[in-house]
């Protein structure tokens, strides 16, 4: 997205792997952006698939406290996130869990959180931190925490960054071909904008 605040996110053939997962049509883990809140416009559904899933991040440190409270400290600790090639640097380092002017804050993204060990030179987890980060993503997996979102041509959706997880199911668009057929371009699109609701720190 090159740092624009407003972008497009359609599949363009990523890499799933190593680029901005945006860019394609996998799933995305449940994670959170770099800003204070995110909203999506959605212009055109994609053929199957490609539901829209919240989490409160309030919700999971709530339960991860009740299961294994030794391990909380881990998670504030600061750890690697891979950019994906953005802002000209391989990774930075973020704290997953924080408190700020007496909220909790949560900056999650899994995916991210593993690719960047496998990058040269890149800082590796602590044995603690790497099971409080696999207790996390196991209490994400749970369903009955989930709310999930088919959005319809129109819809807007605003999420908090802060205490709200999102995540989205893999889909599929229409054929290419079919498309070109009928002069139309029927793939899932939508906007997205980043807010900055406070002044920076």
């Amino acid at each position: 997205n090159a740092g624009e605040l407003l972008g497009h996110v359609r599949d363009i053939r990523g890499n799933h792997h190593t680029d901005r997962q945006f860019k394609t049509n996998g799933d995305i883990a449940f994670h959170c952006d770099a800003a204070d809140v995110v909203g999506l416009l959605a212009l055109q559904k994609a053929k199957e698939g490609g539901t829209s899933r919240l989490i409160s991040s309030v919700s999971v440190y709530n339960r991860f406290l009740a299961e294994r409270p030794s391990l909380v400290p881990h998670l504030y600790e600061a750890t690697a996130l891979d950019v994906r090639g953005t802002g000209g640097v391989d990774w930075v380092w973020v704290h997953p869990v924080r408190y700020a002017g007496g909220v909790l804050r949560t900056f999650w993204h899994e995916s991210y959180f593993r690719s960047v060990l496998a990058l040269p030179g890149a800082p590796q987890q602590s044995p603690q931190q790497a099971e409080a980060h696999a207790l996390y993503s196991q209490i994400l997996s749970d369903p009955s925490l989930w709310l999930d979102m088919e959005l319809e041509r129109g819809d807007i959706q605003l999420c908090s960054n802060h205490v709200v997880l999102h995540a989205r199911a893999a889909f599929t668009d229409h054929p290419p071909q079919e498309d070109a057929a009928l002069g139309v371009d029927r793939r899932r699109h939508l906007l997205r904008l980043w807010l900055s609701t406070e002044p920076p720190a």
